[in-house]
C-alpha cells in the first residue's frame, strides 16, 4: 500500500462547508419535526439540495452532474449532511447509492437514461432493493425470481428495508436468474413505480432515521425488458458487492457526523451545567466519558478516509471499509449513549435532541451489514493472512 496522507484540498473544505451550511439552514430546524410526523416523505428537502448540486455532485459531468469521483470528498460531505440529520443526509445522497451498480455495471445508454434525471433541478427519488425477509445479511441466498421471457424477465418476489420505498420513481431490484445458484446468478433490474405486478407495502414504522422512508416491496410476474437488465446475467452480485465497498464507507463518514453532532451538544452542556459547585465536565465522571466520545470520534474519522483514500487509488478496499464501517457505527453509538448519560434526565427527554442522535445511531450497527458481518468480513481477511 502506498503512503497516505490525510491533508484535505482548498475545493474540499469548500464542499463540506457547503454541506454544513445546508445541514445547519435546512435540516437541522426540520429534524425534529419530521421525526415527529414519521413517513413523510421531504422533497422540499431533496430539491433545495439539487439547486446546490448535494444530491448529484457524485454523478459524472457526462450526465449532468458534478464530477466529483473522490470517495474522501463524498465522506466529507456527508459526514456534514449527516451532522443536521442522519436520515435526511442519507435522503439528499439517495441517488448515489441508486447510481452506482448502474455506473458500475451499466451500458451507456442505461447511464444517460436513469442518470441524466437525477442531475436536474427536480430529481425523483430512486432506490435499491436487496434485502428479502428471510435473506438479510446472505445476500447470496437472495430468492426473489427472474424467469426470461419473450423480450425481458418476469419478476417474482418479497424485498423489504427499500429506503424510498413506495415513493421512489426507479428501483434497482436483485434478483435470482438461476435458483440454486447463489451468488452466480444474481442479476440487477430497474423496476419503476407503478409498472404491472410491482406494489409496495405501507411505511414501516421505525425507532430512529425517519428522515428516510422504508416499505416493503412486492413483485407478481412484474415484467421487466431487456433494456432494464443492468450489466449481464450473473453480474449482479459483484456489482453489489462493489457498491457495498464504497456505501459502507460513505456510511461510516454518516456515522462520524451523527456522533460529532451529539458530542458537540453533550460537551457544551458539560461546560455549562454546575453541580457541586463547578460544571460537571471538570467532573472526573463525565470529563473521561467525553474524552473517550472525542477520542473514538477521531478515529472513526480516520479509518473512514483511510478507506475511502484506498477506494480513490483502485485497491480492494472489502476489508478496510468493514472496519471503517464497523467501528464507526459502533462509535456512532457509544457517543449517542454518552451524550444521553451526559445530559442525565435530560438526556432522556424529548425537549433535547441528544435522544434523537440515540435512536438514529441504532440503525448505523444493522444496516450495509451488521456489525456481525462486519467482524465476519475482517475475520476472514485474518484467517487469509491479509491482515
Amino acid at each position: 500500500m502506498s503512503g497516505i496522507s490525510f491533508s484535505i484540498s482548498d475545493e474540499q473544505r469548500d464542499f463540506a462547508a457547503l454541506a454544513h451550511e445546508f445541514a445547519e439552514r435546512e435540516l437541522r430546524p426540520i429534524a425534529r419535526a419530521v421525526d415527529d410526523a414519521d413517513m413523510q416523505p421531504q422533497l422540499d428537502v431533496v430539491h433545495k439540495a439539487a439547486e446546490l448540486g448535494l444530491t448529484s455532485y457524485m454523478l459524472p459531468e457526462a450526465y449532468g452532474g458534478g464530477g466529483i469521483d473522490s470517495l474522501v470528498t463524498d465522506c466529507l460531505i456527508l459526514e456534514e449532511l449527516s451532522w443536521g440529520d442522519g436520515g435526511l443526509g442519507a435522503l439528499v445522497t439517495s441517488g448515489g447509492f441508486f447510481a452506482a451498480p448502474i455506473l458500475e455495471l451499466g451500458s451507456d445508454e442505461q447511464k444517460e437514461r436513469f442518470l441524466s434525471p437525477l442531475c436536474g433541478e427536480r430529481p425523483p427519488l430512486t432506490a435499491l432493493a436487496t434485502t428479502e425477509p428471510d435473506y438479510g445479511s446472505d445476500a447470496a441466498g437472495m430468492t426473489t425470481l427472474a424467469t426470461r421471457v419473450d423480450g425481458g424477465y418476469r419478476l417474482r418476489g418479497q424485498k423489504t428495508w427499500v429506503s424510498n420505498g413506495g415513493v421512489a420513481e426507479h428501483y434497482i431490484v436483485f434478483a435470482q436468474t438461476e435458483p440454486g445458484s447463489r451468488s452466480r446468478g444474481i442479476t440487477a433490474f430497474v423496476i419503476g413505480l407503478g409498472d404491472e405486478g410491482v406494489a409496495f407495502g405501507e411505511p414501516m414504522a421505525k425507532l430512529g432515521d425517519r428522515g428516510i422512508i422504508n416499505s416493503e416491496l412486492f413483485l407478481d410476474d412484474a415484467f421487466v425488458p431487456d433494456a432494464n437488465r443492468i450489466g449481464e446475467v450473473g453480474q449482479g452480485f459483484v456489482g453489489l458487492m462493489r457498491t457495498f465497498d464504497k456505501s459502507r464507507i460513505v456510511l461510516a463518514s454518516g456515522c462520524v457526523g451523527i456522533a460529532r453532532a451529539a458530542y458537540e451538544y453533550a460537551a457544551q452542556y458539560a461546560r455549562e451545567r454546575v453541580q457541586f459547585g463547578k460544571p460537571i465536565v471538570e467532573h472526573q465522571a463525565v470529563g473521561f466519558r467525553l474524552a473517550d466520545v472525542a477520542m473514538r470520534i477521531d478515529a472513526a474519522r480516520l479509518l473512514t478516509w483511510r478507506a475511502a483514500e484506498a477506494f480513490d487509488r483502485g485497491e480492494n478496499v472489502t476489508t478496510h471499509a468493514s472496519m471503517a464501517k464497523l467501528y464507526a457505527s459502533e462509535a456512532c453509538m457509544f457517543a449517542t449513549w454518552a451524550a444521553v448519560q451526559t445530559l442525565g434526565g435530560w438526556g432522556y427527554s424529548r425537549e433535547y435532541p441528544v435522544e434523537k442522535w440515540f435512536r438514529d445511531a441504532k440503525l448505523q450497527e444493522i444496516w450495509e451489514g451488521s456489525s456481525d458481518i462486519q467482524r465476519l468480513i475482517i475475520s476472514r481477511a485474518i484467517a487469509r493472512g491479509e491482515l
